[in-house]
């Protein structure tokens, strides 16, 4: 009986996981038929995400044993995960700091053995509860925000006003199996026309 239980946990996490993807994607989605702009950087943050990952994950075997979760919004790229020794922290930095067109890389990788595939369970699904928070939020645009979780931290990526970057922050904050929150946020300013 424990097996069938863990073998529809498996299941109802890959359904859930999938229609987080497929909100986003609807949510970017009808964002980018408005904003050509928009497009130009989603496309320029991918490129730059899959050459990160083939720099570290496919090209470089000295980060075989790591747990390397790589993000790019903005052309800010976060590195976060486990890597077994501080050198490989370092090391990962500097080859993604060499790819062109990044703005600025955050660095917050752990020393530390990977996370278990149950914690990596986990992670996703926090993500996906956060992403849905997000979504379904009128405080925030969920198109400017970013989310990734690691070992239960979660860290908010985004070009936000900083109002909505704190409704970000609180939202996340509050959701069940968070243990912290990190930000990397670029604000912005909104100033209105008075007239």
């Amino acid at each position: 009986m424990r097996k069938k239980g863990m073998i529809r946990y498996v299941s109802v996490m890959a359904v859930i996981a999938s229609l987080t993807g497929c909100a986003n994607m609807a949510v970017t989605g009808a964002q980018a038929v408005y904003n050509r702009h928009s497009i130009e950087k989603d496309f320029k943050d991918q490129h730059i995400t899959m050459q990160a990952f083939k720099a570290l994950k496919i090209n470089d075997k000295r980060f075989k044993n790591s747990h390397i979760a790589i993000a790019t919004f903005n052309q800010e790229v976060l590195l976060a995960g486990q890597v077994p020794e501080p050198w490989q922290a370092k090391e990962a930095q500097t080859i993604v700091s060499s790819i062109p067109d990044i703005k600025h890389v955050y660095n917050l990788l752990e020393v530390a053995g990977p996370s278990s595939t149950i914690k990596k369970m986990s992670d996703s699904w926090i993500t996906a509860k956060v992403k849905a928070k997000i979504i379904a939020s009128d405080d925030v645009d969920a198109t400017k925000v970013k989310v990734v979780t690691e070992n239960g931290t979660v860290y908010l990526m985004g070009v936000l006003p900083k109002e909505e970057a704190d409704e970000a922050v609180k939202l996340a904050s509050f959701t069940d199996g968070v243990e912290r929150v990190v930000k990397v946020f670029s604000y912005v300013k909104i100033y209105k026309e008075h007239g």
